[in-house]
């Protein structure tokens, strides 16, 4: 079960990386509204993976709010990290765009397991 997690450190350390950064080169190019859902969209399944375990039934609606509510959480932390970084700046939108990509990604996490517990013939939780 702890190996599952370090996937999500390993994500939060490239994230916090690239948010120390003042200048993104070629990233930087890319609209902020797709890099945030897409970065916190991986974010997201890596933590559906990593609370769910290897139970190989389908995902809970509260473990998809939960990765979504860590995820975004950590989304939170994080404009607050760029706000100390010289060329950055701190965004309540960018926020939204996290919430928006985790809470994607969760729930299709969700449907993912949803039909390969169906697959294997294991019911479904509400």
């Amino acid at each position: 079960m702890v190996g599952r997690w370090v996937p999500v450190v390993l994500w939060m350390a490239i994230v916090f990386f690239f948010s120390s950064l003042s200048h993104l080169g070629l990233a930087g190019r890319v609209p902020d509204w797709i890099s945030h859902p897409i970065e916190y969209g991986a974010g997201a399944a890596l933590v559906c993976r990593a609370l769910d375990g290897d139970r190989g039934r389908a995902l809970t609606v509260s473990t998809a709010l939960s990765a979504t509510l860590l995820t975004t959480a950590y989304g939170v932390t994080d404009e607050y990290h760029q706000s100390f970084v010289p060329g950055r700046t701190s965004d309540p939108m960018d926020v939204a765009k996290d919430l928006a990509g985790s809470a994607a990604a969760s729930f299709l996490y969700r449907r993912w397991s949803m039909d390969t517990a169906a697959a294997r013939g294991r019911p479904s939780p509400r």
